[in-house]
């Protein structure tokens, strides 16, 4: 045996349950759906718990949007999850879907039904990757989905948020979801309510910094002796007395 077949046979196998390649059309999988799936497996069998799309991508001929967009629907349709410490997938949904021979309703994995008329959602994703200037994670967008399903914020004010995280040139999500969880706290929401409590904040800090201004200039100059000294004055052409 040479050294290739000695490697070929030392990387192993990936174990693939029957009963997957079998009936994944039946539980809503399309076949590149499948190739996503397998790959999750043979990732997990090499340790790696949370592949990137990047690195998914680079073992298929997908793109890194194919990518994610396969990855969006098996979280959302509980395919596969996030691990208790988000720092791996979570395949058991995956299993309970072909032991039960639980179907899911192909007309519903199009899109999210409350956002799927003007494709909002994905809209969504695309401005923040824009804004970010890279592809967002599959966390990320996890994150982003939550902010509109679990608690509710508007795209439009997730999107006012965006743009308030951008002037302030901190772009991450959990600098976003402060703003987010702030208006909510003030019962902001709606985009011309969050627009309104911006500006109100900017003219509360523009005040504060010009008090301090005038208070500046109204305190007094610190006493050093100066003022006392008296500098004598002489009339031009006056000759100095011997």
């Amino acid at each position: 045996m040479d050294e290739d077949e000695k490697q070929f046979f030392a990387e192993g196998n990936v174990d693939i349950p029957t009963r997957l390649l079998r009936n994944y059309h039946q539980i809503g999988l399309s076949n590149e759906d499948l190739i996503v799936v397998i790959q999750l497996f043979a990732f997990s069998r090499e340790a790696i718990k949370l592949p990137s799309s990047e690195l998914i991508s680079a073992r298929t001929n997908f793109s890194q949007n194919s990518i994610q967009r396969i990855l969006e629907k098996l979280l959302k349709h509980k395919f596969i999850s996030f691990s208790m410490n988000n720092d791996a997938y979570d395949l058991s949904g995956l299993i309970e879907k072909l032991v039960g021979g639980g179907r899911v309703n192909p007309n519903s994995l199009s899109s999210d039904k409350s956002l799927s008329q003007l494709g909002t959602q994905k809209r969504l994703y695309q401005t923040f990757q824009r804004e970010f200037g890279r592809m967002l994670t599959p966390m990320e967008l996890q994150t982003i989905s939550e902010w509109l399903k679990k608690d509710q914020f508007s795209p439009d004010l997730v999107v006012t948020a965006l743009n308030q995280a951008v002037n302030a040139q901190i772009l991450n999500l959990r600098y976003i979801e402060k703003i987010l969880l702030n208006w909510k706290h003030n019962n902001v929401q709606t985009k011309e309510q969050a627009e309104a409590d911006n500006l109100q904040h900017r003219q509360r800090y523009s005040d504060d910094s010009f008090e301090g201004k005038q208070e500046f200039k109204r305190k007094p100059p610190s006493s050093s002796g100066s003022e006392n000294i008296k500098i004598p004055l002489k009339k031009i052409g006056e000759e100095k007395n011997l």
